[in-house]
């Protein structure tokens, strides 16, 4: 059968699946002319003109519609060019569309290409269909989540996809004469690691996957990497390369931190619960004897002063011990109306623990109650990781000055901050936190808030202190901001806005809660 000369021809059929008209188009290719072809059946006549595809059409025209290939050769795997055959059924007739075409791509795969150069609207068929398919694949590697990449045995990469511009935007050209560049890319404590699995899988063509960590200069802002890639290795098993992708699992990484630190904290509780509830109780016995031979003493007993140390000092262990057991206590997140001065006021025990002993801190809440409805535990962690990040920045002797503010709405709010001042959207409190220490680079002031990114080192920092803070902030309606001078010191500024109150800023009628005494955890760093 001979290939057909038209780009699209159509033919009508009745109920009966008679022809009732056909296109010239289609007459000039079966050899007659149109008026020859009306009434004769149209099943019967494309069979007529090649027997091979009976088994490939259906015995009724008009009994539903449907696709189909016909390919020119009678052995249609032999043939990668045919007819393209689409039939709706209608009312009263049936139309049958006819188009010459490329074998579907199963076919295609295992057809004779040969009779393609016979014929060149075949031949331009294939390169359409080829650069579709080029684009399409374009489409997909740019818009992956992910960056293709095939790699020599000496590390250097001979491709890249184009999301590796995003990762390293300066020094992705680099990567394909320096094998090395990319092992220093490489967290140091994962790259022994990384080569282990190399050496190890390695030596059989079977795709394997390793997960490690990568800094991304100039901020040494920490990526977790997934690498799934498959060893390129020739008949006499020499490596010449991999081909893989490499996936940014950064979220999925920081859901993993959360989920194991809820796990560890859950742990802790169970192992040191028995043993702080028994520390608790002999620090109870220890007071109540205190205060029962303090109350016994005359004024003029020289040792009333002494007990009286033991009497406070038993106190405050107290104190401490319940705040520990409510570390590990867990408790659903909920809000309440707090009075941010009292909290803060009831923090700074905590923040004193944390803070050197030649170091000073320096409070100023003033004496007027600051109602916002906050998650309590989540403040406070937000205030102890804000003191500990200026207590790492501080030398001994140095300072951290804490201050609250009653805010109206339309004052100007963080006046010193990088991207202030702003305006207040509704009446609230602004607190700052100032150290007098070495200040924030000016290279990693876009990235201090994102998740992973310390300057800390690897043991000291998770990079989620920042993270999680601006977080609740925004989280309440809140704003977070931070000026800094290097050797001069950092200042971090919040603004919380105020529980419901009236349009002329009066205090809301529900009464303020006062300040509980539950605390989030400072996890100890390891010596």
């Amino acid at each position: 059968m001979k290939s057909p000369n038209f780009e699209n021809c159509q033919i009508a059929t009745d109920q009966d699946g008679f022809i009732i008209k056909a296109s010239d188009s289609f007459g000039s290719w079966v050899g007659k002319k149109t008026q020859d072809l009306i009434g004769q059946g149209f099943l019967s006549f494309l069979i007529s003109l090649e027997a091979s595809w009976k088994i490939l059409l259906p015995n009724k025209l008009n009994s539903e519609d449907f696709e189909k290939f016909l390919p020119l050769s009678k052995n249609d795997q032999d043939s990668s060019i045919g007819v393209f055959l689409s039939c709706c059924n209608y009312s009263q007739i049936s139309v049958v569309s006819l188009s010459p075409a490329l074998a579907p791509h199963d076919s295609l795969k295992k057809a004779f290409m040969g009779d393609l150069m016979k014929d060149p609207r075949a031949l331009a068929n294939t390169l359409i269909r080829l650069q579709k398919a080029e684009s399409r694949l374009s489409d997909y590697v740019s818009n992956f989540p992910g960056i293709f990449f095939t790699q020599r045995s000496d590390m250097t990469f001979s491709y890249l996809s184009r999301g590796i511009q995003r990762l390293f935007p300066a020094e992705h050209a680099e990567f394909s004469r320096n094998g090395g560049l990319f092992l220093n890319k490489i967290v140091e404590q994962d790259r022994e690691h990384f080569q282990h699995k190399l050496n190890t899988n390695s030596k059989r063509p079977e795709t394997f996957s390793l997960t490690y960590r990568i800094k991304i200069h100039p901020n040494d802002q920490v990526r977790y990497l997934l690498d799934v890639r498959t060893p390129i290795i020739t008949a006499t098993n020499r490596l010449l390369g991999y081909d893989g992708v490499f996936v940014d699992i950064t979220r999925q990484s920081i859901a993993e931190h959360r989920l194991s630190n809820s796990i560890w904290r859950e742990g802790l509780a169970t192992l040191t619960n028995g043993l702080v509830h028994d520390f608790s109780n002999l620090m109870g016995g220890i007071f109540s004897i205190s205060e029962l031979y303090h109350g016994m003493m005359e004024k003029d007993d020289p040792m009333l002063n002494g007990m009286g140390q033991i009497k406070k000092s038993a106190m405050q262990a107290q104190k401490l011990v319940r705040r520990i057991i409510d570390l590990h206590r867990e408790k659903p997140a909920t809000r309440s109306i707090h009075d941010l001065r009292l909290l803060l006021k009831d923090q700074m025990d905590l923040v004193g623990i944390i803070i050197p002993r030649s170091a000073k801190i320096i409070t100023d809440f003033g004496s007027e109650a600051i109602p916002s409805f906050v998650e309590e535990t989540g403040f406070r962690q937000v205030i102890l990781n804000l003191a500990i990040n200026a207590r790492d920045a501080i030398e001994r002797n140095g300072k951290i000055r804490i201050s609250l503010k009653k805010v109206k709405r339309g004052e100007k709010i963080m006046k010193g901050a990088n991207e202030g001042p702003h305006l207040a959207q509704t009446h609230g409190a602004e607190i700052s936190l100032s150290d007098n220490g070495k200040g924030i680079a000016h290279e990693h002031a876009e990235k201090i808030f994102e998740p992973f990114f310390t300057t800390k080192e690897a043991m000291d920092g998770s990079g989620f202190g920042l993270y999680n803070s601006k977080l609740f902030i925004e989280d309440h309606n809140g704003r977070i901001g931070y000026c800094s001078e290097i050797g001069k010191g950092t200042t971090f500024y919040l603004f919380l806005p105020h529980a419901e109150s009236d349009e002329d800023g009066t205090e809301p009628s529900r009464k303020v809660k006062r300040a509980t005494r539950e605390f989030v955890k400072v996890r100890k760093r390891p010596n």
